[in-house]
């Protein structure tokens, strides 16, 4: 994941200076759906984002995106000992709002960073012996993250991105439809 993160840096290091007008401007909108790695089953998201905001901070070319998130993760843990079998299912569903700084650093690529703040929605259920008297943990609350990425354009509408940090995944790809 670090050489992923190091070779996007270099890569945009070299084509600063590149143009990708009107991939993302003020009145645009982005749904985009993707599959990620956590480590914990495989996330699913979808986004929703819109350009608000032409030369954000200042920075020409620089447009401000905001938008919601939603993801979903789960998983199961088996265990086996002299006690019998039981096992921990856990569910996680992330709804969040995201704020993403576009700004064209390499040609015919949307690439951006941002921050995310919301809250997962948990649970973690245990199914085995001792069902009832086990109790269940306390899981879910705020959740925020940073992430960059990039997306790149088929066609004027439809696309495929990447995105690495902290979501609902650490590494999520998919596709996106602009509209």
């Amino acid at each position: 994941m670090k050489k992923l993160i190091l070779v996007i840096a270099a890569v945009a290091l070299f084509s600063v200076g590149s143009s990708a007008k009107g991939m993302f401007e003020k009145g645009t909108r982005v749904f985009k759906f993707g599959v990620g790695l956590n480590g914990n089953g495989t996330p699913v998201e979808v986004t929703y984002e819109k350009g608000v905001a032409n030369d954000f901070l200042g920075v020409k070319g620089m447009v401000l995106g905001l938008g919601a998130n939603m993801g979903y993760y789960g998983y199961k843990e088996d265990f086996n000992n002299l006690a019998g079998s039981f096992s921990w299912k856990y569910s996680d569903i992330i709804l969040a709002g995201r704020a993403m700084a576009h700004y064209p650093l390499i040609k015919k690529l949307d690439t951006y960073a941002g921050i995310m703040l919301g809250y997962n929605v948990a649970s973690a259920n245990y199914s085995g012996p001792n069902a009832g008297s086990v109790q269940t943990p306390s899981v879910g609350g705020v959740v925020w993250g940073g992430l960059i990425g990039a997306r790149y354009e088929f066609n004027n509408n439809w696309g495929a991105y990447i995105e690495v940090g902290k979501s609902t995944s650490y590494g999520n790809l998919g596709i996106a439809y602009k509209f």
